[in-house]
């Protein structure tokens, strides 16, 4: 039987025929793997962070609250700000290019955080990686999404999204190792080396590997789209930034949309500017919520633009009540999971009193094991699940959801090691089956041309709550309190938020599926 698309995801005959049946077997699979390794070092060089955080914080003298900043925020920022415009820019240029130099950035930069000797040049760093790692989800879904049909591409994306939790896993256990061991190893070359401290040699080493991966994605073969390629990039990489970066955008939205949408942009500029200073003030954390201002007001700026820019697809994603019920539902429950995740080795070190080696190699190992089973049987349950039931990914984001509380709660509100590991599995598990289903849901429901932009607008807006908040939130709260098992578990405070908004965007698919409209 010929597959059937969803309303919206009609492919042209050249499309048809390049993207699922041109790419198909060994090729298609080799892309896979390329793309998902990709994804690997995307996680190793985002997460290592985590495992050295103790390290870090003894040697640049820096609080809970600062460390969550250096954890979440200052990397969030930028790849909001510059995610938006990648995903635009990646749908009309050569995505395997784009994806090669965005990774040949984030790897250069994660190597020069080893230079870092404040929280200051850190942060700096940190944030560069962003705008190297922005260019990932947008380039790897548009290409994935072309390359396997609708019935094997929630599986596919899955696959894709493991490398994700397996690079969670490695950067604590080689992070953990390089801690341990790196006395040993600098002995090859004392006078050149030994005066590297070993979170320093860390970020050497994780960072360098990308650069060779990006040499290998220049020769991948991209499937051909109806879209024509972008001739003018100079221009095309102008229009896009300026849509989105600060202060540039008001005055694209003035030429876009004249004086109506700039009275709106400077109405969103103030209710943006008063909200950061209310929470600076509350929390006198001046760094982290100037840097969530920015973010926030570039995505809400692109936003504005994209409805005078390309009503079609404002239409789809941030003018459709579904998009942005399952953009809140997903970005609460993402900002649980991640919370749980980053802060799980400082814990294990500080609270448990595990060495760097012990804590990295064993949570590392339980991570990648169940983040990896998790991540594609909860792609492969959604493939079959959703044959019956569209709105499958939002059932199994709820399951997921309620599988993985009790064992955040083992972890978190406990000082014996083996609990911790016991809830660490449950947790994991569980908290890592549902990225491959939201990924393809929000595929399914846009149009081959929008997918690179609206996998960038899905997962950066995620991004920046996911990162910007939850890590945050639970270092100030620990901070405040003086107990991090306490400020970890204070974000499933979200729980209830989660539930409401995924369970009203699968009335509204329902609504929409018997009134036979476009989802």
């Amino acid at each position: 039987m010929q597959e059937q698309p969803l309303a919206g995801d009609t492919v042209t005959a050249l499309q048809a025929k390049t993207s699922l049946a041109g790419m198909a077997g060994s090729r298609a699979y080799y892309a896979l793997g390329l793309l998902s390794a990709a994804n690997l070092f995307n996680y190793i060089d985002r997460n290592l962070l985590s495992i050295l955080a103790e390290a870090i914080k003894k040697d640049l003298q820096i609080s809970d609250a600062q460390l969550g900043f250096l954890l979440g925020t200052s990397f969030a920022t930028l790849f909001a700000v510059v995610g938006i415009p990648a995903g635009r820019i990646a749908d009309r240029v050569s995505r395997k290019s784009m994806m090669a130099a965005g990774l040949a950035l984030w790897s250069t930069m994660t190597a020069l955080s080893g230079f870092a000797v404040t929280f200051t040049s850190l942060a700096l760093a940190r944030v560069m990686v962003g705008v190297g790692e922005a260019s990932a989800n947008p380039c790897s879904h548009s290409l994935l999404s072309d390359i396997f049909p609708r019935r094997r591409r929630a599986s596919a994306l899955s696959i894709y999204l493991a490398g994700s939790y397996a690079g969670q896993a490695l950067s604590l256990a080689i992070g953990g190792l390089i801690l341990a061991r790196w006395s040993d190893i600098c002995s090859v070359s004392p006078e050149l080396l030994c005066g590297v401290r070993p979170w320093q040699a860390a970020f050497f080493i994780v960072g360098l590997p990308g650069l060779a991966l990006a040499v290998l994605i220049t020769r991948l073969q991209e499937p051909e789209r109806a879209t024509a390629p972008n001739h003018d990039l100079p221009k095309l990489i102008g229009t896009e930034f300026a849509a989105s970066v600060p202060p540039f955008t008001f005055f694209s939205l003035l030429r876009v949309g004249g004086i109506a949408a700039a009275r709106a942009n400077l109405l969103l500029l103030a209710a943006v500017v008063v909200s950061a200073w209310l929470l600076v003030w509350a929390t006198d954390s001046a760094a982290q919520w100037i840097c969530v201002a920015i973010g926030s007001y570039s995505i809400g700026s692109w936003i504005q633009g994209l409805k005078w820019r390309d009503p079609a697809l404002y239409r789809v994603t941030f003018g459709s009540r579904l998009f942005l019920l399952l953009v809140g539902g997903m970005a609460t429950l993402g900002c649980m999971n991640a919370t749980v995740n980053v802060w799980s080795a400082p814990y294990a070190i500080r609270v448990l009193g595990l060495s760097p080696k012990v804590a990295g190699l064993a949570i590392g190992v339980s991570m990648a094991a169940v983040s990896i089973i998790g991540t594609v049987l909860g792609g492969f349950i959604t493939d079959r699940w959703k044959q019956r039931d569209p709105r499958a990914p939002i059932w199994v984001a709820l399951l997921c959801m309620a599988g993985a509380l009790p064992g955040a709660g083992m972890m978190y509100l406990t000082h014996e090691p083996t609990f911790f590991f016991v809830g660490l599995v449950l947790q994991g598990l569980f908290s890592t089956g549902w990225g491959g289903a939201a990924a393809a849901l929000i595929q399914d429901l846009i149009e081959p041309r929008m997918r690179g932009t609206a996998a960038a607008a899905f997962s950066l807006v995620l991004t920046l709550v996911i990162l910007a908040i939850g890590p945050y939130w639970a270092g100030k709260v620990s901070t405040v309190t003086h107990s991090l098992g306490f400020g970890v578990a204070s974000i499933h405070l979200l729980a209830p938020f989660t539930v409401i908004l995924l369970l009203m965007a699968a009335r509204q698919m329902g609504i929409a599926s018997r009134q036979g409209e476009p989802q």
